[in-house]
């Protein structure tokens, strides 16, 4: 049975009357702090469904599924009932009722939130027709549930409108607006109507495309300037110029956000896929000194290649120049923040060999860091961990020549009193001439603190490879550090992107394939089927995975703009 709240659904779409027709976005008020925006709503639809990933993922048990439940069978119903009394399918009704684009409007406020959606069609008579078909649908559905007086007429600047439950719509010409709040929607109304030469554009578009790049599928607009006047966004930016944690993993990104006026993001079509641009007007000129920590000088390489292993789920390749915030303690750090680090240098420096110092290290940490998450090929162990975790490795580039045989001595320090802890064993192996230090647990002994025994995923180990240090989690990933630091990949043209990373749906679907068990459960116990036929799901779900290609990621940060781009390669 439809309830009210899935009606409203209908009534959202229509009204009635007649007038002129224009940009939808010209019908948002500009009280709108956020828009999204489809100037093609068809173009996107069929961006998305035309995908053979989507086609793929609607032969999967599990889309079925969903596909076979009471809510959705309902609905291909009505987009059935529809189509035959429309006379034409879903594709030309999109395009016929909102082919001119929809844009959709939302205003930070209390509970509730005025939103607003405006449809811009290109077939009046339909869109009449359908206007008369979606409240005739409704209302027969509320009758034969008993309702009464659910549906109300009212008139809004001389435009008859309708409500359905806490939503308002009406109709001017091919131009459908729908909202919960009765000012919004006669604002609304009110800029339908006028005269179109006297109409001012809505400024999102103007200042979102001035950064985006051109022709998105839809695109998105917030408007940063009037919801920082908040006292809750004051608050939040005061904070976090005090918060140490927070300065040193996103204080640019924040820094960015606090200068922008606007927020402006896109979602693109690509050739092999599709691509999210978002993009802030404030950049690295205006940058308090204290975050040249994320951004390097002019000129300078921001990042290294992302390290791709095979096995590789996810690389990640970073510009942090922690020996920047160290040598400059003084003026970017409070009294006791630096206090708490100039005491951790003190305690720590007295248990190192030889004559560095925790405060000499930082300060000759270099500002490349490299992070990869990978498959196991083989377990670390005999003994198998009750849950599975994949390895985990750390690639950190020297600032100073030194870098490389200071640090060594340290970790081996800090290995021998972990080792004391939990009774490990070092073991050293040889990897292409590079020398590897690994610690193992003892397999015949229990642990109290890991009776599940999560210590079976990790064999902690360390190398030194030039002036590069290696962490992983296993020898394995070392080894291939190692393979790859030596390859002509890793010493590949560096980027001025602060941050890549890249994401393998490969390596992810390898990963269940390596522990199916929760899916077979899970298949099991909710859709009662067998225990062959739930194997036979999970393989079609990993093969499916496999085929969804890459997720890139770049943020590259210049001197008037904030840019990250997200960019999926399918395959």
């Amino acid at each position: 049975m439809l309830r009210l709240s899935a009606l409203t659904g209908f009534a959202l779409l229509f009204a009635t009357s007649t007038a002129r027709a224009a940009d939808p976005l010209d019908c948002v008020p500009p009280s709108a702090q956020l828009v999204l925006v489809s100037d093609s709503p068809r173009k996107l639809a069929e961006a998305v469904t035309g995908l053979d990933a989507f086609q793929r993922a609607q032969k999967l048990p599990q889309y079925r599924a969903i596909y076979d439940s009471a809510g959705a069978k309902r609905a291909f119903q009505l987009l059935a009932m529809f189509e035959k009394e429309l006379g034409a399918k879903w594709p030309d009704l999109l395009d016929q009722l909102a082919g001119n684009g929809a844009a959709f409007g939302l205003q930070f406020a209390d509970d509730p939130t005025p939103v607003l959606l405006v449809l811009q069609g290109k077939n009046e008579d339909q869109v009449v027709k359908a206007t008369a078909l979606a409240f005739k649908t409704v209302e027969d559905e509320l009758t034969r549930q008993g309702a009464k007086d659910v549906v109300k007429r009212f008139e809004i600047a001389g435009q008859p409108g309708v409500q359905v439950g806490d939503f308002r719509t009406v109709r001017v010409g091919v131009t459908t607006i729908v909202s919960n709040n009765e000012a919004a929607l006669k604002a609304a109304v009110l800029l339908a109507t006028m005269d179109r030469a006297k109409s001012v554009p809505h400024k999102a578009r103007s200042t979102a495309f001035r950064l985006l790049p051109k022709d998105p599928l839809a695109w998105l607009w917030v408007d940063l300037a009037s919801v920082k006047q908040s006292k809750a966004s004051k608050d939040f930016f005061d904070a976090t110029r005090q918060d140490f944690l927070q300065t040193l993993v996103i204080g640019g990104t924040i820094d960015c956000v606090r200068r922008a006026d606007f927020l402006a993001m896109g979602v693109y079509k690509e050739t092999d896929g599709f691509r999210v641009a978002l993009r802030l007007p404030a950049g690295r000129d205006k940058f308090p000194p204290e975050f040249q920590l994320h951004v390097p000088p002019k000129g300078v390489t921001g990042t290294l290649a992302p390290l791709e292993p095979p096995g590789t789920i996810y690389s990640h390749s970073l510009h942090l120049d922690i020996s920047h915030l160290w040598t400059n303690r003084k003026a970017l750090l409070n009294d006791e923040i630096r206090g708490g680090l100039e005491k951790a240098d003190k305690d720590i420096s007295k248990i190192l060999p030889g004559s560095v110092k925790f405060g000499e290290l930082l300060a000759m940490w270099g500002p490349h860091h490299r992070i990869v998450v990978a498959n196991h090929d083989a377990s670390p162990y005999k003994k198998q961990p009750g849950s599975r975790f994949p390895a985990f490795g750390y690639v950190a580039t020297g600032r100073d020549p030194k870098f490389a045989k200071s640090v060594e001595p340290a970790l081996r320090s800090a290995a021998i009193i972990a080792s004391l802890q939990f009774d490990l064993k070092m073991v050293e192996h040889t990897h292409d001439g590079v020398g590897i230090v690994a610690y193992r647990f003892p397999e015949n002994k229990e642990l109290a603190d890991d009776p599940d025994g999560i210590r079976f995923n990790f064999e902690p180990c360390f190398a030194i490879v030039g002036n590069e240090l290696v962490v992983a989690t296993t020898v394995e990933l070392c080894k291939k550090l190692i393979t790859e630091l030596k390859s002509p990949r890793a010493s590949g043209k560096g980027s001025p992107a602060v941050i890549r990373g890249k994401f393998s749906a490969k390596g992810a679907a390898e990963f269940l394939a390596a522990v199916p068990d929760p899916l077979i459960t899970d298949a099991v116990l909710n859709r009662g089927i067998g225990l062959d036929q739930a194997r036979k799901e999970v393989t079609a779900l990993v093969a499916w995975l496999k085929s969804l290609g890459d997720v890139k990621a770049e943020l590259d940060i210049d001197d008037k703009q904030y840019k990250l781009d997200l960019v999926w390669e399918l395959k």
